[in-house]
């Protein structure tokens, strides 16, 4: 039997984890969540690895522009993944038209075969849902994450012998331009994160699993993963979970009409990318979202909140997506128990609504505060909020003690990798 890769996959006593603080303002979100984390006394060692635009300026700097040795992975983060338990990784920046610039994330998903993209999305006390009647929402989104248009086989300009591959490219051939993406499906990938979705539903006790492509017109991809999608549903109706497959666009207007219908959701990496934001959206947005990229042999856990490079270093930013991935990461090594902690400090501080503990988005948007630039709290200071609930104890010289620890763990000038 294969092992649970929803899990880590060698239970300790202590675990030595990697965190990477990323680009600009995933500093402070990183630093942020650090602070609930010391307040918890965790069985965790941390190891520190950087990677993104801040190792792409760096490797540039060390070997020049145009080397291929530039990168925004350097070998010292693949070796810290390696060698570790889980990565907390907080966002990083990615800039378009840059010569020989590959994503971090894309490179980490692929080197490291991370084919679950994990994207719960719950209403949260004190936040809610936009939608009428304000729905209970609890959806996890399993997103496959290395195959379809990420497969990363692309043409441009397109090369002639690929004008007779397909009659379908006959008409393309008097076109002055022309750039193809392959969308790329296999078997084995359609199987693994099917199956990981339904083995999720069969261990969390939930009993639907929804599949959401358009095998009605894209009839080779995504027929390949419907057809998977039934076969493997049947198996699992022994244990009273139904699979149901509707097409993507469907799934996407009744997560609107009807989202608590909805418990787990696969998709391939496109729909998934699509569905799952949206699903975000309907739970308080990306500053609310965590993920996870799980493989069999790693899994790094990240915020799908961006970078946001205007504030980076201002301590603006909302501290819940990073936090809510940390609690994720501490479901996959186990400590389920310590990660309720967070999702239950986070909802009370919320809900509480106590001046200088809510970031400037949460008072903008959901408490319509016309003086939310004024009443706003700092990333950090809404940590320590959270934090406080989890440990009361956690405040006065104690508190400032562990804000230097994890400024000086997170410190951007001292970046780790090229060196």
């Amino acid at each position: 039997m294969s092992r649970d890769v929803m899990r880590v996959k060698e239970k300790k006593d202590r675990y030595k984890v990697c965190y990477m603080s990323g680009d600009d303002s995933g500093f402070d979100m990183m630093e942020g969540a650090l602070l609930v984390l010391e307040a918890m006394n965790l069985p965790i060692d941390w190891v520190r690895a950087d990677l993104g635009w801040c190792m792409w300026e760096k490797s540039i700097a060390k070997f020049g522009e145009g080397d291929p040795r530039c990168n925004t992975v350097p070998p010292e983060t693949i070796d810290a993944i390696k060698n570790t338990d889980a990565t907390l990784m907080a966002a990083i920046t990615s800039k378009a038209g840059v010569k020989g610039f590959k994503s971090a994330i894309l490179q980490m998903r692929q080197l490291f075969d991370l084919y679950i993209n994990l994207r719960p999305a719950k209403t949260l006390p004190g936040i809610g849902t936009p939608l009428k009647g304000d729905p209970k929402i609890d959806i996890v989104m399993f997103r496959e994450n290395t195959e379809d248009l990420y497969s990363a086989v692309e043409f441009y300009p397109l090369p002639p012998e690929q004008f007779d591959l397909h009659p379908g490219m006959e008409r393309f051939k008097k076109c002055s331009e022309v750039a193809v993406s392959w969308r790329v499906f296999s078997k084995e990938g359609c199987e693994r994160i099917i199956r990981a979705a339904f083995e999720y539903a069969r261990s969390s006790g939930r009993k639907t699993v929804h599949c959401g492509n358009k095998a009605n017109v894209i009839r080779q991809t995504d027929g390949m993963m419907k057809r998977i999608f039934l076969e493997i549903a049947k198996e699992y109706e022994q244990y009273g979970i139904k699979g149901i497959e509707e097409n993507a666009d469907a799934t996407a207007m009744w997560l609107i009409k009807n989202p608590q219908d909805y418990s787990i959701v696969v998709a391939s990496n496109v729909f998934g990318d699509i569905l799952s934001d949206e699903a975000s959206q309907l739970t308080g947005g990306l500053g609310f979202a965590p993920s996870g990229n799980i493989g069999a042999d790693a899994a790094l856990f990240e915020p799908s909140s961006g970078s946001v490079p205007k504030y980076a270093h201002k301590y603006r930013v909302n501290p819940s997506a990073m936090l809510l991935t940390s609690k994720m990461m501490l479901e996959y090594l186990g400590l389920d128990s310590e990660g309720a902690k967070i999702e239950k400090a986070i909802g009370e501080v919320l809900v509480e609504n106590k001046p200088g503990t809510l970031t400037y988005d949460i008072l903008r948007d959901f408490r319509g505060d016309p003086d939310w630039e004024r009443d706003a709290a700092s990333t950090i200071d809404m940590a320590a909020a959270i934090a406080g609930k989890i440990d009361p104890n956690f405040k006065g010289e104690r508190l400032e003690k562990a804000k230097a620890k994890v400024r000086a763990m997170c410190d951007w000038t001292k970046t780790v990798g090229f060196e």
